[in-house]
């Protein structure tokens, strides 16, 4: 059991990613680990939006695509292709589980050896997890373990949740979920402060779903929540408005230090 002060939690330092480009209103200032899920139903732009995701990753380290779905298959080529991946050749690996397996091992037994060694993968992508038999135990178990490390979960949908139950608990653990509807991924749950939609592929979203676009030129989708990490939000403890720590995430790094005299340290270890 470790204890912090409340100045003393105040003053953690965490290691944001720092994200530009296209994902950095919709992900917002992310920290280099944390728990995603990416769930839609078939053939509405899940894996052209995570290849683009791991694209972006690859330039804050590697990245591992382990797709116990399509294996090396044809369509996650096509994604691979059109993304231009060459671009990050020796930053992002594509792995078939099930290519040679040890049927003496479970698929988390595999996957744990394979990140428990040196220089293994930063950012893992499980494509997808509902064809891991992974259970709650097994992803807690990941979570634990390497906790500085990035696991970005795939998943089909039942409506406009994630299909499994393990899912659907992932969902509600992590710290970001994003649905990907007629090629346009909505963030649905996020603690880093991003909330704008992304635009899979415009040109077909466009053409599936000509109505989301009218309502965004009237403004009516505006992303929800995003007040509450806009710049000019209080940051200071003693104003009244800041947001609650479970939605502000890793942004108690930047909290000034507060102006009140300073309550004696709690002992760290007890």
């Amino acid at each position: 059991m470790k204890v912090l002060g409340t100045y003393q939690f105040q003053q953690k330092k965490f290691k944001l990613m720092g994200l530009t480009g296209e994902f950095a209103p919709h992900l917002g200032n992310i920290p280099f680990a944390f728990q995603m899920i990416v769930f839609g139903n078939s053939g509405n732009g899940k894996t052209e939006y995570c290849i683009r995701l791991a694209k972006t990753l690859a330039s804050y380290g590697k990245v591992a695509w382990i797709s116990y779905e399509q294996g090396h298959g044809f369509d996650l080529q096509q994604a691979i292709n059109r993304n231009r991946m060459d671009e990050v050749n020796g930053q992002f690996y594509v792995i078939d589980p099930n290519e040679s397996r040890d049927h003496s091992k479970t698929y988390i037994e595999e996957l744990y050896e394979y990140l428990d060694k040196r220089n293994s993968p930063d950012f893992i992508f499980v494509d997808s997890v509902d064809y891991t038999r992974f259970t709650w135990d097994d992803y807690i178990l990941l979570k634990n373990t390497f906790k500085r490390k990035t696991f970005i979960f795939i998943s089909h949908a039942a409506g406009k949740r994630p299909k499994s139950s393990i899912g659907e608990r992932i969902l509600y653990d992590g710290g970001i979920g994003v649905f990907i509807d007629k090629y346009i991924g909505f963030v649905i749950k996020n603690r880093f402060g991003g909330f704008e939609d992304f635009l899979v592929w415009e040109a077909k979203a466009r053409e599936v779903n000509p109505a989301y676009f009218l309502a965004r030129l009237k403004g009516q989708n505006k992303p929800k929540q995003g007040d509450l990490f806009d710049k000019n939000t209080a940051e200071t403890p003693e104003k009244m408005h800041v947001p609650p720590p479970e939605t502000m995430g890793v942004r108690a790094e930047n909290t000034p230090k507060p102006k009140a005299k300073k309550a004696p340290k709690t002992p760290v270890e007890q």
